[in-house]
């Protein structure tokens, strides 16, 4: 039980300190607006974290051969979808409670139009200015952390 929490704990840190270096090699000043986005990344990330490591191991559960190298990939791919999915719906919760004072508050074709087309501009802004930079240096570290798990999992018992 304390391992996934530690992983998350990790993961987190990792994720949320490439963040904080992008934004510092990027020359933004330290804002109330950087530490939302910030705070956003650590949470996404530790979330992502603490529901890839169930996720995996529900993957690999009936798995006897090759176990070290379908745990390998279940986490790779759990931590990359669960991670990106968690804090982009973070991200998207931000920026529609931002935008959300220009929207209609009656429950309309409107309301849903509005609602799409946030939730689509959130998306690539969240693709282009948020993931882009971090990916030459978090696809490291998720493989390192996919490594880790493949390590201790297998070891356990199912």
């Amino acid at each position: 039980m304390l391992r996934p929490l530690l992983f998350a704990l990790v993961w987190s840190l990792v994720v949320t300190g490439c963040e904080i270096a992008a934004l510092a090699l990027r020359g933004e000043a330290l804002s109330g607006r950087l530490l939302g986005v910030i705070a956003i990344f650590a949470t996404g990330s530790l979330l992502g974290g603490l529901t890839a490591w169930p996720i995996a191991r529900l993957l690999t559960f009936a798995r006897r051969r090759n176990r070290a190298r379908a745990c390998f990939a279940a986490m790779t791919l759990s931590l990359a979808v669960t991670t990106t999915a968690i804090t982009g719906f973070l991200f998207y919760l931000q920026f529609a409670q931002y935008y959300g004072q220009w929207h209609t508050d009656r429950p309309s074709l409107r309301m849903l139009w509005e609602t799409i087309f946030t939730s689509a501009t959130s998306s690539y802004i969240f693709a282009v200015a948020g993931i882009r930079p971090l990916l030459p240096v978090l696809l490291p570290a998720l493989l390192v952390a996919a490594l880790a798990f493949a390590r201790i999992e297998p070891r356990r018992s199912v």
